[in-house]
């Protein structure tokens, strides 16, 4: 895969906005702390560049740390961002998803550790990640059956909007990862652009790919959510099957532009949007990028090209 073109604005703010929407998480943390923390630790390592990913983080703290879910979503931004530096140092030469998704693993583990060492520390943090939910979802639920005019109207848009609300909240760790690899493609993009050294620049969307063994991931994903359990396994399960059939996605509509040839960050920056606003344009997406997992559709177009 070709990597030395950079990506544009477009996808650029597209990934922005991932990374603000995806999660209750903050996207300045998601993107200031990781982009802070590559200035420092990464060449070129300059003064000014220390002073600025000071400034930086002092903007992420800038409201303070006032409740379980800032405090949650700091550590994590930190615990991420050092996982992602770290690889990054040691595999210099590696593609950013490579890096990214090792890093988010790596980070993963050591949330569930530091969870399990602390008792009672998980279903707080679940919690206040439902109660922000909930707590936006009462402010849309008003003005939306204010909207609605009918009183028959409004009952069925607030009951939709609260479930909404449940629905992310039970899936919001694999939101919280896409969020999360989003905010590390656009601090990794600001690095580069500042004339980092150390690995290999985000490559074009239509290149999106990654290591076909994580279908494996999919596949424990699926069969977590098919067996007969419950509780924390078939949440587990869900989980793993929206974050990996968000990437297969992804992967199919990058195999799609290649194929078709379409130009311009403007549609690509739509297409991505879509993948989330249309669930069955996502299923059909997911089914290309699985495809593509056995059958290389774009080597396979470049070698009739090349013919």
């Amino acid at each position: 895969m070709t990597e030395g073109r950079e990506r544009g604005w477009g996808a650029v703010a597209a990934l922005a906005f991932a990374s603000a929407t995806l999660s209750a998480a903050s996207a300045l943390s998601l993107i200031l702390v990781p982009f802070s923390l590559l200035l420092v630790a990464l060449p070129p390592r300059r003064p000014i560049r220390i002073v600025g990913a000071a400034a930086l983080v002092g903007l992420v703290f800038q409201g303070g740390v006032s409740d379980t879910l800032t405090y949650a979503e700091l550590g994590w931004a930190f615990v991420l961002g050092g996982w992602f530096v770290l690889l990054a140092a040691v595999r210099p030469g590696g593609r950013f998803l490579g890096v990214a998704l090792g890093a988010l693993a790596a980070a993963v583990g050591t949330g569930a550790i530091v969870l399990a060492l602390r008792p009672g520390a998980w279903r707080a943090l679940d919690w206040a990640v439902s109660r922000r939910f909930h707590d936006a979802a009462s402010v849309l639920a008003t003005a939306s059956a204010r909207a609605a005019g009918s009183e028959r109207w409004a009952e069925q848009v607030v009951d939709a909007v609260y479930r909404a609300a449940d629905l992310q909240a039970l899936l919001h760790p694999a939101l919280l990862a896409l969020a999360s690899l989003a905010g590390l493609a656009v601090a990794w993009w600001g690095y580069k652009r500042l004339g980092g050294t150390a690995g290999q620049t985000l490559a074009p969307f239509s290149e999106f790919r990654f290591h076909d063994e994580l279908v494996w991931v999919l596949i424990a994903g699926i069969l977590l959510v098919v067996l007969p359990v419950e509780g924390a396994a078939l949440r587990a399960g869900s989980n793993l099957v929206l974050f990996m059939a968000a990437l297969y996605a992804l992967r199919g509509m990058a195999v799609l532009l290649a194929l078709t040839g379409m130009p311009g960050c403007g549609a690509i920056g739509l297409g991505v949007l879509a993948l989330f606003v249309l669930p069955m344009v996502m299923l059909g997406a997911a089914f290309v990028g699985l495809a593509d997992t056995w059958i290389d559709l774009r080597a396979r177009r470049t070698a009739g090209s090349g013919s």
